[in-house]
């Protein structure tokens, strides 16, 4: 599935269940096969619907590992939960480093569950909300480096659209403005453009163009360039 499909389908789609779906054939055609998406940080400030109760919004894992996963109490050395509220960029499970002999247990016992192989997207929210999405390969010859950049994209925008509908809160009526330089630059962002090669293009310096997508973050409400990406591509700000 295309990421431009996906994004589309996805911000059509009326039901969590359908957006899930949707992710689920987006990864497994990159080779990923299950995934995990959860809530880490500042959950208080949102009444959920459909049942759900964070730090659990998704979880696509073998029901036997989830079963022993909670028994064992792991989520208190998930070293993923404890990381991901401080990391920026997606990482692979396998550059995890420094970690306690009951992690590195952990992390064993995931493996021979099948889920050795991960690489985690962690997403930071405007009110100090951390979500990390964590999907995961049984293939040991995977190369996440071929698709990682992908996967960040997808895995965005599963957050942003599922997130949507499984909170009860109203929608904002603001109305996002965006400058023409402002829409041409995030264009070349979503062209997968560095702040210097877009430069190039726009014959504007690198800091101009740093400029102008940190004002679009702000206006879009976004954490990263990624998101602010995808929702600009949402709201038919822009057309990659």
């Amino acid at each position: 599935m295309r990421i431009s499909d996906f994004i589309e389908r996805t911000s059509n789609a009326t039901s969590p269940n359908k957006i899930t779906d949707l992710f689920k054939r987006a990864i497994s055609s990159r080779g990923y096969e299950r995934f995990a998406y959860g809530m880490l940080t500042n959950y208080g400030r949102y009444k959920f619907r459909d049942g759900i109760t964070p730090p659990a919004l998704a979880v696509d894992y073998p029901d036997a590992w989830v079963k022993h996963y909670f028994e064992q109490d792991y989520l208190s050395i998930d070293p993923i939960i404890s990381r991901s509220p401080v990391m920026r960029q997606p990482y692979l499970w396998d550059e995890l480093s420094e970690l306690s002999p009951a992690q590195n247990m952990f992390m064993s016992e995931a493996n021979e569950a099948g889920l050795g192989h991960g690489i985690c997207v962690p997403i930071h929210g405007p009110f100090g909300e951390s979500f990390a999405i964590s999907m995961t390969s049984d293939n040991k010859d995977a190369d996440p480096s071929r698709v990682s950049g992908e996967l960040h994209v997808l895995a965005t925008q599963y957050h942003s659209a599922f997130f949507e509908l499984i909170v009860e809160e109203p929608k904002s009526t603001h109305v996002v403005r965006l400058t023409p330089r402002e829409r041409e630059c995030l264009v070349w962002s979503a062209r997968g453009k560095s702040s210097w090669d877009t430069g190039e293009i726009l014959d504007i310096s690198e800091h101009t163009v740093n400029f102008h997508l940190k004002n679009s973050m702000a206006k879009l409400d976004a954490s990263s360039r990624i998101l602010a990406v995808v929702k600009a591509i949402r709201t038919g700000l822009i057309l990659p």
